[in-house]
């Protein structure tokens, strides 16, 4: 028999008629070529590569696979099932032939996995199976708890080098990636991927020169932990959680400056990893607080602002926002004018995903910019920005500030553009910063909310209805701002027109049942009547 099968690998049409009839044939003859295909690869593994590196076939028989009865069905799943069986085959003898080549047992090297492989070579094989997890008829029978052991294995052993290592690679990679692609196998398997796979990926990233090979590690080692961390179950498990954590300290956290200067687009998923590892407590900011690692994740503000990504922006707020953070570090980086423009840019392109984050950014430099913690109850009490009594308590520690905080003063128009905001949550961010601001650069941020009187007039009409605290930080807000305006002689043009407006709008709040409304708007109408009424 076997000599028979054998004569039939001279037929040069028999494969690509077999394809044919499974594409183009009766039901019964589909059926027929179906499982003769399949028992040609059950009896010699030599036809694998040649039906199922095929995108005709496998194309064929996921449209087959859609048949939910009759005589087609039948036969299209017993020729899954027993293709699906023969993976596990492979990969035992592929491990041997490689096991077999780095003992020094096979001689030669093992040529490219391009099915033109050494007779006795079985790792042209490998690439059936990346084929065959393209497949949606095969993909969830292919990739069972056997197979990603065997898979977890094959990493195991490319974590040492040995000839023509940098092909196997990369086709080993595709299949992980290909296997991991449905989140179910991630959680079904989840103590594989973080036992074994995870470490193995972080091993084979360091010291690999193949560029795609190093893009590939990390971004399964990324794919994999998002589906970990969406998972409630799992980010409750204590143990999963644990070796995570054991995973950032021991691999990526030492790796992570190489990551950062590595070619794109590997630092943007590295900095996304790295704000996910802290949002899930694997990793502390006080972990990355060194001079160096800090200078890069602003790095993104200095370039062309539309190529940031949003995991630039937390990464930085979270950097920003630290306790343990030096503040002289952040001054030394001269970014402030950069965060502002950021906000401006994100602001006139509708980026809503940015805008919270980059508001959370800029609170966090301008807080910095106070020189005193203690100045974040203005948050909560913004009457206290009027209160001298309050403003002498703050024993500002001037090697704590942000020194260049004063160049947000200019951004003032657009945190009142941001605060008429239908989100209410952003709405609330941006009247913080404005207030914040004030105690932060008061003569910089007066000047920009006087110049922008027009704008803060129809601000505070269109606010009207809305939720209270933030019209009472921007009453309060003006108040300070008259009074800086007359203390420190400044000289602004304010339009008259707009003060007018603003003074009416004031007079309503003034009956306001909100006694906090009402109470900010009496304190900004007596300073509103001393300001000069010229021009």
């Amino acid at each position: 028999m076997s000599r028979y099968i054998l004569s039939l690998t001279e037929e040069k049409q028999l494969v690509p008629g077999l394809i044919s009839l499974i594409e183009q044939g009766t039901d019964i003859l589909r059926g027929k070529a179906l499982l003769f295909v399949a028992l040609l690869c059950k009896n010699s593994r030599r036809w694998l590569p040649q039906f199922f590196c095929n995108a005709k076939l496998l194309s064929a028989v996921d449209r087959l696979g859609k048949e939910k009865d009759g005589f087609i069905h039948q036969c299209t799943e017993a020729f899954v099932q027993l293709v699906a069986s023969l993976v596990p085959g492979i990969l035992d003898t592929v491990s041997s032939d490689i096991q077999q080549v780095m003992g020094g047992k096979r001689h030669g090297p093992i040529t490219a996995l391009t099915g033109r492989a050494h007779p006795k070579s079985t790792i042209h094989l490998f690439p059936v199976i990346l084929h065959l997890l393209g497949s949606v008829s095969f993909n969830h029978r292919v990739v069972t708890s056997q197979v990603l052991l065997q898979l977890a294995n094959l990493m195991k052993i490319l974590e040492t080098p040995f000839q023509a290592r940098d092909d196997f690679q990369m086709t080993l990679l595709r299949v992980l990636e290909a296997a991991t692609e449905e989140p179910s196998v991630i959680l079904r398997e989840h103590k594989i991927f973080t036992s074994r796979f995870l470490p193995s990926l972080s091993i084979l990233y360091k010291g690999n020169k193949d560029c795609d090979a190093r893009f590939l590690c990390l971004k399964i080692l990324s794919d994999v932990m998002i589906v970990i961390f969406s998972d409630s179950s799992l980010t409750a498990d204590e143990q999963c959680l644990a070796d995570l954590k054991t995973i950032s300290h021991k691999y990526f956290l030492p790796m992570y400056p190489s990551f950062a200067e590595d070619e794109d687009p590997i630092p943007m998923y590295a900095q996304k990893l790295l704000v996910m590892l802290m949002e899930h407590d694997c990793v502390k900011v006080s972990d990355i607080l060194n001079e160096a690692t800090v200078s890069q994740c602003f790095e993104f503000l200095l370039g062309d602002l539309s190529n940031a990504n949003v995991s630039n922006v937390k990464l930085c707020f979270a950097l920003a926002s630290a306790p343990d953070m030096d503040s002289n570090i952040l001054s030394q980086l001269q970014v402030v004018r950069r965060i502002g423009n950021l906000l401006e840019f994100v602001t006139a392109k509708d980026m809503d995903d940015f805008l919270e984050p980059t508001l959370e950014l800029c609170r966090a430099f301008i807080i910095r910019g106070t020189g005193s913690n203690r100045s974040i109850v203005l948050s909560k009490e913004p009457a206290l920005l009027v209160d001298s009594a309050f403003s002498m308590s703050i024993a500002v520690d001037q090697q704590s500030c942000i020194m260049d905080i004063c160049d947000l003063g200019g951004s003032m128009g657009i945190f009142l553009e941001v605060v008429g905001n239908s989100d209410p949550q952003i709405s609330d961010l941006a009247s913080d910063c404005v207030v914040l601001l004030l105690k932060a650069a008061p003569r910089e941020a007066t000047m920009g909310l006087l110049t922008n009187l027009p704008k803060l007039s129809a601000l505070l009409d269109s606010l009207k209805h809305g939720v209270p605290l933030p019209r009472t930080r921007l009453l309060y807000s003006l108040a300070f701002s008259c009074r800086q305006y007359l203390t420190q002689g400044m000289i602004l043009s304010i339009s008259v027109p707009a003060l007018m407006r603003v003074e009416a709008l004031v007079s309503s709040f003034k009956c306001s049942q909100d006694s906090c409304l009402a109470d900010a708007a009496s304190c900004v109408g007596a300073e509103l009547q001393r300001l000069p009424r010229c021009g």
